[in-house]
């Protein structure tokens, strides 16, 4: 398992969605779902809480911890973002009628930023370091997170950062591999279950939270790109996301109530000891309820109208 450090944010890729409402005969307007949550401003707050935490790691200080969770605010904020993400691509699941628009969206959003990324992080840190000695790790470090996705994330080129106390060169990158494959997992999930989608969800994700829990007993392992203590830990959280999502025509008729009910869950989850079996699967459905529920508010649905500055501040905050 990574250590705190290392967590990162997401692409949480929920697209903007529009609805046209008629007004009278013959006319309609159209609305921006996103004007109707607060959801892009948690994301930025999660994206913002990695880069706060980054900044005691790379002075070489400890992260500092998130009260009551156990969690500095870097693992903190990348938990927010697998649990927003889970919610609001398995929204976007159910309401898609066209497979390869929906993976082609997903593919177009995290694909260019990407690869504009690691093209200025490796031009960026040859002309700092004058590198020119690695000129190919240069070329390699860009070609080869471009396949991070089957290979993992390539973290170091040689020569650079070698005077820092971190040599990795943007290493909350690590985290795309994991959110990607759990795209495909949860696509996978939809397309199975058919009309029994939302029943496949939520044993997917009581299984994974199950299988997080007992981990400890078995070791870690890999799986391809993945490390099982990562994949269990995120994929339980995005998952968490999901099963709201699906059962959203039950619990989002008063969103702000499970909000608060997640927030008083997790402090009851804080009298759990922390080698009691079901206390990570807890933590992250009461976090899921948490940001899902109070996210529903209004209050700060205006910071939508800038867009979504998340991926860009987990990128390009690193470097």
């Amino acid at each position: 398992m990574r250590d705190g450090h290392d967590a990162g944010a997401g692409a949480d890729l929920e697209p903007v969605v529009t609805i046209e409402r008629r007004r009278g005969p013959g006319q309609r307007t159209t609305v921006n779902q996103r004007a109707d949550n607060s959801y892009d401003f948690v994301r930025f707050c999660a994206a913002s809480a990695v880069l706060f935490s980054h900044h005691f790691d790379l002075a070489g200080r400890s992260e500092p911890q998130v009260p009551g969770l156990g969690w500095d605010f870097g693992e903190f904020g990348v938990a927010v973002f697998f649990c927003l993400s889970g919610f609001l691509i398995c929204r976007s699941l159910q309401r898609s009628t066209d497979w390869a628009e929906f993976a082609a969206a997903r593919i177009l959003r995290i694909f260019p930023n990407l690869a504009f990324v690691l093209v200025v992080t490796s031009l960026a840190t040859l002309v700092w370091y004058r590198n020119g000695s690695h000129l190919s790790a240069h070329v390699d470090y860009v070609s080869d997170n471009l396949m991070m996705f089957v290979k993992g994330a390539t973290l170091a080129i040689p020569g650079v950062f070698t005077d820092t106390l971190r040599a990795a060169v943007n290493e909350p990158l690590w985290t795309l591999p994991y959110e990607l494959w759990l795209y495909v997992a949860l696509f996978a999930l939809v397309l199975a279950g058919a009309r029994h989608r939302g029943a496949a969800v939520l044993l997917a994700a009581a299984g994974i939270g199950l299988a997080w829990s007992l981990s400890p007993r078995f070791g870690e392992f890999q799986i391809g790109p993945l490390e099982s203590a990562d994949l269990l830990r995120l994929g339980s959280c995005f998952l968490a996301g999901a099963a709201l999502a699906v059962s959203w025509p039950l619990l989002g008729r008063r969103p702000l109530a499970l909000g608060a009910a997640g927030l008083a869950a997790i402090v009851l989850v804080n009298l759990v000891p922390d080698d009691v079996t079901v206390r990570p699967p807890l933590v992250a459905g009461a976090l899921a309820a948490a940001i899902i529920g109070l996210g529903q508010a209004r209050a700060m649905s205006w910071f939508s109208r800038g867009g979504d500055a998340s991926y860009g501040i987990y990128v390009f905050a690193w470097p």
